[in-house]
């Protein structure tokens, strides 16, 4: 028998062995095969009422793709419950098995981010205050919500040059994971810092500013009381999120007037970073155009085949570069990856770069040089 699995299974952490099932987007039935074990010594041993022994423990391992540390851990991953505190735009056009990953990998996100800050000092994260929004609350006030926000953080009324690297200035964790085609973005905001997850899929430069955007709404108007999937919520993040990108008076200043004119259009589009779609819906909202006309143009992006693919696009999506930088700066002061990995119980290097898109390098605007 491995002595070290033997050894290790006495700090065995059934939410780990959850978390690790989870990132593989499989059952517990599935787990079993895999080990060959049986479905109920699997659940017994995500609900903790029973432990596995080291062979059992080693099983699991090479069946979960971890090394037997990660379950191992006596240190529970964030907490992170579904129904509470992540933001999923809708429940019913995404799985449980797909929306359980996508907050697995956000849990690995949390647990690196926290090996970082016992190392290095973060841009601080202070929560907005007074912006708390309800249910009931018309999408109106989303609209003021986002001009107040534009107001507090000195945005003018410019556009937002790199919508992901404003949130990373101000404290919230952004990442880019290869997220199921069901689920677009979501936010997680339970815990010391708000993360962000945006999908890598996700090709389009505009329609990826705007899911970032969406993502803060939830952060700064619904983390008080959050209610996933919420209709009435989503359609407060979807306001907010056009109004911080474009605000109400940059729109009806540069709205085609007269003959309507797409080519305008793909100009507003370019200059604000925000796609075509979203500036109708825009404009819908703001009386701009009426519910028939809004039909119809949309109608026709759909024949243009603009729907799937917008024109005037092609610029890469924003990268985020906090966590990067925060690992470049580490290593350059002698702690690499390798050693956070390991302190944190955690995937290996090779394969927490792959899973969650790591890019280490120098720190040249986020991190200042002397924040270790």
């Amino acid at each position: 028998m491995n002595t070290a699995a033997q050894a290790a299974a006495l700090f065995f952490s059934p939410s780990k062995l959850t978390q690790a099932r989870q990132m593989l987007g499989i059952t517990r039935a599935e787990l079993a095969r895999r080990a060959n074990l049986s479905a109920a010594a699997v659940s017994q041993y995500e609900s903790g009422t029973s432990r596995p022994r080291g062979k059992s423990l080693a099983e699991l391992a090479l069946a979960l793709e971890v090394p037997v540390e990660f379950l191992t851990d006596r240190r529970d991953p964030p907490r992170l419950p579904l129904g509470d505190e992540a933001f999923f735009r809708s429940l019913r056009r995404t799985s449980k098995r797909k929306r359980d990953q996508a907050v697995a990998y956000a849990g690995l996100v949390a647990q690196l981010v926290s090996e970082i800050e016992r190392h290095a000092q973060l841009p601080a994260y202070e929560q907005v205050e007074g912006m708390a929004m309800d249910p009931d609350d018309p999408p109106e006030h989303a609209e003021k919500a986002a001009e107040e926000i534009r107001a507090r953080w000195d945005l003018g009324s410019d556009p937002v040059p790199h919508v992901v690297r404003l949130l990373e200035r101000r404290g919230l964790i952004v990442t880019r994971l290869p997220l199921s085609e069901e689920v677009d973005a979501f936010s997680w905001v339970a815990g010391p810092r708000p993360l962000v997850l945006l999908g890598t899929d996700k090709r389009d430069f505009e329609r990826s500013r705007f899911d970032a955007a969406h993502e803060l709404a939830h952060v700064v108007l619904h983390a008080a009381d959050p209610e996933p999937a919420n209709p009435a919520m989503e359609k407060q993040a979807h306001r907010f999120a056009g109004a911080l990108l474009i605000p109400e008076g940059a729109i009806r200043n540069e709205w085609p007037q007269g003959r309507w004119n797409w080519s305008h259009l793909v100009e507003i589009k370019q200059r604000w970073g925000i796609s075509i779609g979203a500036l109708l819906i825009r404009g819908r909202h703001l009386g701009l155009i009426s519910p028939s006309q809004y039909e119809n143009r949309m109608k026709y992006m759909s024949r243009m085949g603009w729907r799937r693919r917008e024109p005037g696009g092609g610029t890469s999506p924003e990268r985020p570069e906090l966590l990067d930088q925060a690992l470049g700066l580490l290593q350059q002061n002698g702690i690499p990856l390798e050693q956070l990995a390991a302190e944190g119980k955690l995937l290996p290097p090779a394969r927490l770069k792959e899973r969650l898109g790591l890019s280490p390098r120098a720190p040249v605007t986020v991190i200042p040089s002397d924040s270790v």
